[in-house]
Parts: C-alpha cells; sequence; structure tokens
C-alpha cells in the first residue's frame, strides 16, 4: 500500500471520528441542558459557559485528531 493511500485512510478515519465526536457531543449536551434546565431556572449567561465548554471539547477533539493523522504509520 502506498504512503498516499495510507494517508488517505487515515484522515478518512479521523474525520468519520471527529464527526463521531462531534455527534455525541451535541446529544450530550442536549441531554444535559434538558436534564439541568427545570433546576437552573433563570437561564441568563449560562449559553456563553456552555458555548466555552463545548469550543474546549471541539479543539480537544480536534487535537486528538491531528495526533492521530500526522502519528507516522509502522507497517
Amino acid at each position: 500500500m502506498h504512503r498516499r493511500e495510507i494517508t488517505r485512510r487515515l484522515t478518512e478515519a479521523a474525520r468519520s471520528t471527529l464527526e463521531a465526536v462531534v455527534t455525541a457531543i451535541r446529544v450530550l449536551r442536549a441531554y444535559l441542558a434538558a436534564r439541568l434546565t427545570p433546576a437552573l431556572g433563570d437561564e441568563r449567561g449560562e449559553i456563553a459557559s456552555w458555548v466555552v465548554v463545548t469550543a474546549l471539547v471541539i479543539v480537544a477533539a480536534i487535537a486528538i485528531v491531528g495526533i492521530v493523522v500526522t502519528a507516522p504509520v509502522n507497517l
């Protein structure tokens, strides 16, 4: 298998993994929001904290995918 083919497959796997992680984060965020909304009552200012937490998780996921994609392949 050629190096480009390996790189292409790893890139596809990384993208697929990233999509799965982002989807899982969205589901978890929606679940938590639905569960915590009645307990919180007043939600003013909560959107900013959710955006920060979600952004940090997405940045971490992108960093992990970047590490996986750039990792050397030993065949």
